[in-house]
């Protein structure tokens, strides 16, 4: 599936039912230490595999990092997804596409 394909068929419900479930299980995967977040070099590894820049994917963690704690959690990454796809407002998705 393209992004294209995959961005026509997403919306509010699928990503609920579907999308969170697969997103979040590969941000498990990113997640070595196991702790419910991702350091920068985890979150770029993550979005340079599913197709970003590695500038994109820095731009996106300064987005979800507005603390500067080093961290994005699980809950945010997933929110901010849901956010962009479904037309809300995010800054992540800003930063990536």
């Amino acid at each position: 599936m393209t992004y294209q394909e995959y961005d026509a068929w997403v919306d509010a419900e699928k990503f609920d039912t579907v999308c969170q479930f697969a997103l979040g299980a590969l941000f498990d995967l990113a997640d070595a230490d196991q702790d419910g977040a991702l350091d920068r070099a985890q979150f770029t590894a993550l979005r340079q595999a599913l197709g970003n820049r590695a500038d994109n994917a820095d731009a996106a963690f300064d987005a979800l990092d507005p603390t500067n704690s080093g961290r994005v959690d699980r809950a945010a990454y997933l929110a901010a997804i849901r956010a962009y796809v479904t037309g809300d407002e995010s800054p992540m998705g800003v930063a990536l596409y």
